[in-house]
Parts: structure tokens; C-alpha cells; sequence
């Protein structure tokens, strides 16, 4: 008998001279008959598989490995794609047989069917629609509806497809910001409007305020005479230039009176009233 160790995260399959026996062996320690038995060691940690165009990303980093798509409308976009993937320990002798090793499983089965389906579902959604959240999302379910149904059986787990990045043919692209922008100044003339108009509405309703104080103000004072007669003595006491003088309405008016015009009224005997106003200039000698 011969100890055999399994590292976490991988399973090891059983092989009989050569044949795989079904039986795996768990993390830990184990024995086995040295000559007779074998084993493999399957990764069962989650596995990203990416195609990307970016150098030094993805599984072939020395070379642009998008996804090129032909949309409905005749152009050609590059796709970014990252699926993610496990194989269960209890499937592990299954998968081993179907693929023998991960790198395998990515060249014959997941590379080809995310390429086929990606131009296939692309090619039935315009340019402008790709390049959105929802067309992205077709290509992403559709790929990973395809991939489930190819791994099923074999051992492998799709856990998800990312759809990473879109890229638009350098013109078109140029459109789409130029569209961009205007719409932009679009949405902020509008808000600038918006705010004018709240602005001119505001104006309307302060002036309206301010005039029903005003028309408020005179009325309570023509009701109530004497209160003028109150803010004219206060008005002598605190600036000897600004008196209150009543008006018809009910509005009271102020008058200022400069220190070098007096004004005086003298009343005729028929009760008319006429005003004579006099300038004087006393210089005091010393």
C-alpha cells in the first residue's frame, strides 16, 4: 500500500491499469495499491475562461481573442467574454473521461460554443442595441443557456457568463458620442429654462406678497387714523427728514424734508389749504 495526498481544491481520480474506476479521492490522505492504481488530479475550484482583446488579459494574452460579431445592421463589433466554471468532485471521473483536463475542456467545449453563439445571437440584434445594457444582457443569456446545455452531464458547472465589453467601429462610435453630447446640452438648456421659469414664477409671488402687505398696511391704517398720527411723532423723534403723510386708498406716502427747505401751510378762512415753501440760510456769526 502507498499514501496518496489530495491538495484542497482538487479531487483525484482512481485509475485500475489505465481504466477509470469511478472512485475519487477527497482532500486529504489515502492509501493505494502502488503499480495497480493511479491517479489524476481534476481541479475543483472555480475557472475563468476569458476571451479578451486586451494584451496581457485572457487565456491567449499575446493576441486580440475577442469575439468579432456581424449585427443585423451590417457592422462589426468586438465582444469581451468571461465565463466561469467548476467541475463537481462527485463528476469528476465523467469529466475526466469526456475532456482528460481543464485546458482541454476550454479548447473543445466552452471557446467554440461562446464564439458560435455570440454571432449568432449578435447577428439578430442591431449595432445600437448591442452596445446597451439589454443587448448585452441577450448575448450574455444566450451564451450561457448554450453552455449549460453542452456541459450537462459531462461534470462542469456553469456558474456565469460576463459579457464584458463591447467595441464599435471607430466612426460609428464617434456618432454615438457626438449623439451624446447634444443630448447633453439638450437636457441642460431645458434645465436652465426650468430654472427661469421657477425663478420668474418666485419673482411673480414675492411681488404679489409684497403688494397685498402694502394694500393690507394702508387699509388697516385708513381704518385706524391715529396709528399714523403715532408713526409721525416717532418719525420727528427718530429722523427729522422722513415724515408719514396720509393718501387716498389708504396709502401711506413718506416725504423727506432737507435740512435747508422747511415747508408751512397756512389754511384760508374757506378751509382751502395753500402751501408756501421758503429756502432760508442763517449763518451764525462768531
Amino acid at each position: 500500500m502507498a499514501f496518496e495526498g489530495v491538495n484542497e481544491g482538487n479531487v483525484k481520480v482512481v485509475k485500475n491499469q489505465g481504466a477509470v474506476t469511478g472512485k475519487i479521492l477527497e482532500p486529504g490522505w489515502h492509501f493505494i495499491t502502488p503499480v495497480v492504481e493511479g491517479t489524476v488530479s481534476i481541479p475543483t475550484r472555480p475557472q475563468t475562461y476569458t476571451m479578451s482583446h486586451q494584451s496581457g488579459e485572457g487565456d491567449n494574452a499575446n493576441q486580440d481573442d475577442s469575439v468579432r460579431v456581424l449585427t443585423q445592421d451590417g457592422l462589426h463589433v468586438d465582444v469581451d467574454v468571461t465565463v466561469r466554471y467548476r467541475v463537481t468532485p462527485r463528476d469528476a471521473p465523467r469529466f475526466h473521461e469526456e475532456y482528460r483536463n481543464l485546458p482541454t475542456a476550454e479548447t473543445r467545449l466552452i471557446r467554440p460554443t461562446v464564439r458560435s453563439v455570440l454571432r449568432t445571437e449578435g447577428g439578430n440584434i442591431d449595432v445600437t442595441d448591442i452596445y446597451t445594457g439589454e443587448g448585452q444582457t441577450r448575448l450574455k443569456l444566450a451564451v450561457e443557456g448554450a453552455l449549460k446545455n453542452e456541459t450537462e452531464g459531462s461534470g462542469i458547472v456553469i456558474e456565469s457568463v460576463q459579457v464584458r465589453n463591447v467595441r464599435l467601429p471607430t466612426e460609428y462610435a464617434k456618432s454615438i458620442e457626438q449623439k451624446k453630447v447634444k443630448q447633453q446640452k439638450i437636457e441642460e438648456a431645458e434645465y436652465e429654462i426650468q430654472v427661469a421659469e421657477k425663478n420668474k414664477e418666485r419673482q411673480v409671488i414675492e411681488a404679489e406678497a409684497e403688494a397685498e402687505q402694502i394694500r393690507i398696511k394702508g387699509e388697516a391704517l385708513r381704518q385706524n387714523p391715529e396709528v399714523l398720527d403715532l408713526r409721525y411723532i416717532e418719525a420727528l423723534r427718530e429722523n427729522e427728514n422722513t415724515i408719514y403723510v396720509p393718501a387716498d386708498g389708504g396709502v401711506t406716502l413718506t416725504r423727506d424734508v432737507t435740512d435747508d427747505r422747511e415747508t408751512t401751510a397756512n389754511r384760508n378762512d374757506d378751509g382751502a389749504t395753500t402751501n408756501q415753501t421758503s429756502v432760508s440760510t442763517n449763518e451764525s456769526e462768531s
